[in-house]
């Protein structure tokens, strides 16, 4: 190991000290609990039940040993469905949800057996409904109270220092992946022991010892991206160690970039780019904008109606202002709002944007805009399919800042493309709207666009509607 690689390790030895802050945490430990908790409840509920029915509810009284048979092979049926399932895996302890699905199919599963062995032999008449589906109810309670609470206490104490598995993390040619991230990404599982860069390949040898001593579980190398082919060939190095190793390109523009990894037939494919929205999350948002629309529109009509007749008389001119913008994969389409500007002065091209006090505006255009009326016609936008209730609000087509086109100042500005435009958006309604006067605005408002765009759900296009909504009472930036 070079001096280089030694420095810097004895300077992060702080990692390792952190990494014995907290104590190791077994996940199958933890898979044990769930099986064991699992048979109990099953065991114990209906026992249990079938005693109660008996001393309260003058049940016969062997009703228990009658159902003996029911519940042995209902544990049984139980068992098999959970190893259809890979229910009891370590890779599902901290996934809550999944989990919990699994163990609610298996336990349908085996109930449901239980019901077709009954009819099939014609035994339905010796068991107790009541405690029939008493006992799947209660056992199906307190599974879910069960599970919740060992995964409540495993990262209870994942949040207080411990970890499952201890890691590495070395950068080849480049800087090695934090600590911090590692442990931020595997959500406190990962410990990072120490860390390392190195200056050549062949010192990735060096660390055989300590990654055995030190019972190392994963190695997370980070490389260059024109690196990469070259240092997998050179991984066989460490193939002797039982250690997960996960090659990394260190430049985070890469992961970016590539949206997914895939075969190919025998190929390696990367998935550069993907659809944003597709599926039937693309039948979801274009069901929620129809409903959205005809709703604003039918409970807006009084408005519109109200902002036309006001127009006609404040001054000569249409009521209606259409303009070109730019849409949905780069396409131009024709954008509506109610006219705010003087005829005679109407920017066609927005070669001039708005601004605070803009003497081309009138008096019931300067009302209409603070209140965003101005953009309610756009619901028909939406209704034709041009637009979307929510999504990166559309600009003109010759907007400029600080002289430049828009995509000349940000060089991934046409991903906001990649979805239909919206009435409203998600940098709208963290205060990035109005002009755009620096390119500091415009970065940050193309910067908000891509994160909704990357993290849509119906959910988030609410939480924006919520949020236009009472943005509407009072909002700095509407001019």
């Amino acid at each position: 190991m070079d001096a280089y690689a030694t420095q810097t390790i004895a300077a992060l030895r702080g990692d390792r000290a952190l990494g014995r802050e907290g104590h190791r945490i077994s996940l199958h430990n933890y898979v044990v609990s769930f099986l064991f908790c699992d048979v109990a409840i099953l065991l114990g509920c209906g026992f249990g039940l079938a005693h109660l029915l008996a001393t309260y509810r003058g049940a016969p009284a062997d009703a228990a040993d009658r159902g003996a048979w029911a519940i042995m092979l209902a544990v049984l049926f139980h068992m098999l469905g959970a190893k259809t399932l890979n229910l009891y895996s370590t890779a599902l302890v901290l996934n809550f949800r999944t989990g919990l699905r699994r163990a609610s199919f298996s336990l349908l599963y085996a109930f449901t057996m239980l019901i077709v062995i009954a009819t099939a032999t014609k035994t339905t008449d010796n068991y107790s409904r009541v405690w029939f589906f008493s006992w799947l109810a209660a056992s199906f309670a307190l599974i879910v109270s069960a599970r919740f609470a060992l995964v409540m206490r495993l990262r209870r104490a994942l949040a207080q220092g411990a970890f499952v598995r201890k890691a590495i993390s070395i950068g080849v040619f480049c800087e090695a992946i934090s600590s911090e991230e590692i442990m931020r990404r595997s959500f406190n599982e990962v410990r990072v022991m120490s860390s390392a860069r190195l200056n050549a390949i062949g010192e990735l040898a060096d660390f055989s010892d300590k990654i055995a001593q030190e019972e190392i579980d994963q190695l997370y190398v980070a490389v260059p991206w024109q690196d990469i082919p070259f240092v997998l060939q050179k991984l066989n190095l460490l193939r002797h160690l039982s250690t997960t190793v996960f090659v990394l390109p260190g430049d985070r523009r890469v992961c970016s970039e590539v949206a997914k990894v895939a075969k190919f037939g025998d190929r390696l494919s990367f998935c550069a780019i993907e659809e944003s929205i597709h599926g039937w999350d693309l039948w979801l948002k274009r069901a929620e904008d129809l409903v959205i629309a005809s709703a604003a529109l039918v409970l807006l009509a009084p408005v519109m109606a109200a902002a036309a007749l006001a127009i006609r008389l404040d001054s000569r001119g249409p009521i209606f202002f259409r303009q070109q913008r730019t849409g949905f994969n780069g396409r131009t389409f024709r954008l509506w709002k109610f006219r705010s500007m003087y005829a005679e002065m109407t920017d066609h091209h927005a070669r001039t944007q708005t601004s605070p006090d803009d003497p081309r505006v009138t008096r019931v255009g300067r009302f209409i805009r603070r209140a965003s009326i101005d953009e309610l016609p756009q619901l028909f936008n939406v209704l034709e399919g041009t637009m979307s209730i929510v999504g990166p609000r559309p600009h003109a087509l010759a907007t400029k800042t600080v002289g430049q086109d828009l995509d000349e100042l940000v060089d991934y500005y046409a991903v906001r493309h990649r979805v239909k435009p919206g009435i409203t958006g998600w940098a709208q309604v963290n205060g990035f709207r109005g002009e755009l006067d620096t390119v500091e605005k415009l970065q940050s408002r193309v910067d908000y666009d891509l994160y909704y765009i990357d993290n849509w759900t119906v959910w988030l296009d609410l939480k924006i509607v919520l949020k236009t909504a009472m943005l509407l009472l009072h909002d700095e930036n509407a001019y």
